[in-house]
This record gives C-alpha cells, structure tokens and sequence, in this order.
C-alpha cells in the first residue's frame, strides 16, 4: 500500500515593529497553493517542500498536497489572514484523509493578532484532524520556539546556514524522519524531544554560519547529531524583531536517551559565547568616505542593515542614497520600493523622470531622495531564482522603473524584493559584477547573491525595523531578563549553573 504524506504550512517571520499588517493579500500575493497544485508548482524547487517532494519521490511515497500560504517578512499577521488560512489547511487537510504522516513548513517567529503561539496551534489543530500519526515540521533558523510546539509535533528539523541555502535539504530530512517513524521498529513510537530557551538576544549580522561564534555553535550541534540515537539537533538563534513571549535563541534536541542532556549540553556552548554576538557598524556617511577612497576591485556592498527587506522592513530607506550624493559617489545600484513611483515614472516622460523616490512608508525612513535622469520602463517582471536561494522559486517584482541618476542606477519596484538572489538586477538589465557599490538591503541574506563576487563589504547602521543595535528598538513586553539587555553577573552565572549541572549522562 502506497505511504501518503500530506504537505503544508502557514509561514511567515513577523516584525512586530513594522507598521504595515500583513494581511490574506500579501500571502496570496506571494505564496499561495493548495492540493494538487502545491505539489506540481513546489517540486523540485529550494524550498523545505520542495525537498520534501523531491525525498518522499525517491521512497515510493505520495505526496499530497494540503495547503500553503506564505508571505514576506513584514508587520503583525492579521488574526483574520491566520484563521482563513488555518480553517483551509484543517478543510483540506480531512478532505484528504486518509493520511499516513504530515510535513509542514513553518517559520517559527510568525506573530499573530490574538494568536500567542500560531505555529504550536497550527500543529495542534491538524493533530485534531488527522490523530497519532507522525508530524515533522520545519522551521527557519529565525524561529522563536515556545514550549507547546515542541511537544506538539514528533520532529522539528531547524535550517543550518544563514545565509539560507539549505531549505530543500531540511524539508527532505522531515520527510525522511516521518517515514522512518512509519517503519519498525519506530511505529507507534517517538524519540525523545527536549527544547531549552535562553534568555539571550542575537541580531541577524551577528549570525551568519561561517563566521564565529555560530560556526563553532553549529559545529558543536552537528557533532551532537552524528551521534548514535540523536535524530535531530538544532540552534536556532532566534528573531529579535518578532516581539512575544517566545522571544530569543532556543536548542533543540529530538535522541532515543539523553535528550535533555545534550540539549543542555549545546545551550550552555551557546551561553559562554553571548558575548560574541556583537555586530559593529559604521554610520552612513564614513561608510560612503571609505568607498569615496577605495580604489581596484569593485563592487563594494554597503549593508542597508535596518531597511532588511528580509526581516519585515520597508526597503525604502533613502540614507545610503544621501551619502552617496554628498560624496559625490557614481556607479551605485540600489532597490527602492515604492509603488507610487513606479506609478509615476510610468505616467511621465519615457525618455527623463525627475521625482522623489523612497521615505514614504515611515518619516524615520527618510526623507525622500530626488532622482532625476533616463528611465527605462518594466510592465510585470517576474523572473526564477537560479541561485542557492530557493532556486526555482518565481518572484513578482510588479511594475519596475530604473532611473539612471548621477549616482547610479536606481530600481523602483511595484513589489518588495528581497535581495537574496541578483537575478532581480538581471532581470531589468543591469550587471551587479560591475557596478561601483551595491546597497544591499539586507543583513547576511544578500550574500547568497552578492558574495561571490563583493570585493568588500561594509555594514552600516540606518533607520529602519530591523537594526543590528538592539537599543534602536523600544520593545514593550518582551521576556526579562534578556542578555545583552540586561546584565547582571550573578544572574548570568544562575543561568550558566543550570545548564551545567549533571547535564552529561
């Protein structure tokens, strides 16, 4: 008999100090698939599904298609968008029964009006639907995990690198581990699962995979991974701009014994480094002077760090474009979203635009910038990810305009673009390789399609939602005590004890 895996998820990674909602129209407008078309337009993409497609193929299993509805990082997730969606994924879901097992993605950092854990109550009401049989769920490696989710599901397979590159390899272990707990002798059985949450917060610049201190974190969890028993390890450094009570870095652990040991075992690792999670960042206008100096190699990549398109920021932050203006700085490329722009540049001359650009969703995003020069004009561009970033995965950029100003060029986009891949330059005709200076509007995401070739890069502290200095955010509930934000020797060494006592078997 044909083993049927049902496939599915609600995702998103929430910046609760955004001020746009994300509402049902920004995940139709960005992913949206349910039954048989999830299937055929995930297979054989980057994505966690598409992994899952691709390995439950190569075992002789179905894979059924429920729902997905995903949407770009940006502000809270309207309580109404989460409930239709989660009413559709539960329809669906016993529309399709019966089902073998379950693999989801989700994200783990989703805020939702009303909603204090959504990923935990998205798994506990498909368990409603479909009862004891295996679910495994994957989750971003911004994730903040609360106590129930854990419990909730029988495998939790975290991301490993940032930036993301191995989103389809992570979908294919939870489906692996749905179809080993569907054979003896694991049938009607579950490995053990402990999470453990440290009161710590880390910004996203100070967490890329191959550089320290998560390059010896995340060795730390794969040794612990390699070991007989262990069936998944995971640090997830957490997202600091998704303000709840789940707030901050957690380890997971899912072994035959130990379980508990081992997770405590890779949390205090985690702890001894919090001081090294620091990200020092040059302020715009010394930025600029150092590009101003630098001679050979191009491009320089300047890090429009708050304005992270990735992390639930506008993307229409205009202080890079003033510093490169008053240094006088040419050959620069930089993505601006702003529909009314776009809208304008669209009615006016076909040959030279003269208009304000960008700062228009918040007044710390600004003020506006005065972009003058040739414009080419772009109906509808769509184009597929060909890099490491969920390759295969088509983007709607919308309606585009490219202004030639003195500075460079610059891209007006209908939709936000998130700058994970530079298929986005080539796809309006620009050649990212031999511009002067990129402004990345990112943290460490942007080097999946910039890296390559970047002959330096520069991080940069701007306005925005998302800043690498957590005392640019005025959070109002969050957990406490939370390292850096408080400090306190005795009660850091309290945290350090408890991890450390007897946590080896």
């Amino acid at each position: 008999m044909t083993v049927r895996i049902g496939l599915g998820g609600i995702w998103q990674e929430t910046n609760t100090f955004a001020v746009e909602p994300t509402t049902l129209a920004d995940f139709r407008r960005y992913q949206f698939f349910e039954g048989p078309e999830l299937v055929a337009s995930l297979r054989g993409t980057g994505t966690e599904l598409g992994g899952a497609i691709d390995a439950a193929r190569q075992r002789s299993a179905y894979p059924v298609g429920l729902f997905f509805g995903a949407a770009l990082p940006s502000g809270m997730v309207r309580a109404r968008a989460f409930e239709s969606m989660l009413r559709r994924l539960a329809a669906l879901t016993r529309a399709r029964l019966p089902l073998d097992g379950l693999v989801l993605s989700l994200h783990g950092a989703m805020v939702v009006d009303g909603h204090p854990d959504p990923e935990a109550e998205i798994v506990t009401t498909l368990r409603a639907v479909v009862g004891d049989i295996p679910i495994a769920a994957t989750l971003d490696y911004h994730a903040n995990v609360g106590a129930t989710l854990p419990e909730v599901t029988d495998i939790l397979v975290g991301y490993r690198t940032y930036p993301h590159v191995d989103m389809a390899e992570r979908g294919a272990e939870a489906m692996e581990a749905v179809l080993r707990l569907l054979r003896p002798p694991w049938r009607g059985r579950r490995p053990a699962r402990h999470l453990e949450r440290l009161p710590l917060l880390t910004v996203p610049p100070a967490q890329e995979d191959v550089a320290e201190p998560m390059r010896s974190i995340l060795a730390a969890a794969e040794r612990i991974r390699a070991e007989p028993g262990v069936w998944a390890a995971s640090a997830l450094p957490g997202f600091a701009y998704a303000e709840s009570g789940r707030l901050g870095f957690a380890v997971y652990l899912a072994a035959e014994t130990h379980a508990v040991a081992r997770a405590r075992e890779l949390a205090a690792h985690v702890w001894r480094e919090r001081d090294a999670f620091s990200a020092p960042l040059a302020g715009p206008a010394e930025a600029v002077a150092e590009v101003a100096g630098a001679r050979g190699r191009r491009p320089t990549v300047l890090v429009d760090v708050a304005d992270n398109v990735g992390g639930g920021s506008p993307g229409d932050g205009t202080a890079l474009l003033h510093a490169l203006a008053q240094a006088g700085v040419a050959g620069a490329i930089a993505v601006i979203w702003d529909p009314a722009a776009v809208a304008a540049a669209h009615a006016g001359s076909a040959d030279r635009i003269d208009l304000w650009v960008g700062g228009h969703s918040d007044p710390a995003m600004g003020p506006p910038f005065r972009a003058s020069g040739p414009v080419r004009r772009f109906d509808s561009v769509s184009y597929l990810r060909t890099g490491s970033y969920m390759r295969g995965q088509r983007v709607e950029m919308g309606r585009v305009a490219v202004i030639e100003t003195p500075i460079g060029a610059i891209v007006l986009t209908e939709n936000r673009v998130v700058p994970f891949d530079d298929d986005h330059l080539r796809a309006v005709g620009l050649e990212p390789r031999g511009a002067r200076v990129i402004v990345a509007k990112g943290a460490i995401a942007w080097k999946a399609a910039f890296a390559g070739y970047a002959a330096r890069t520069l991080y940069v502290r701007t306005p925005g939602y998302c800043p690498a200095a957590l005392d640019q955010l005025d959070y109002r509930s969050r957990p406490a005590p939370l390292y850096p934000l408080e400090r306190d020797p005795a009660w850091e060494s309290a945290v350090a004890a408890r991890l450390t006592s007897g946590n080896r078997p």
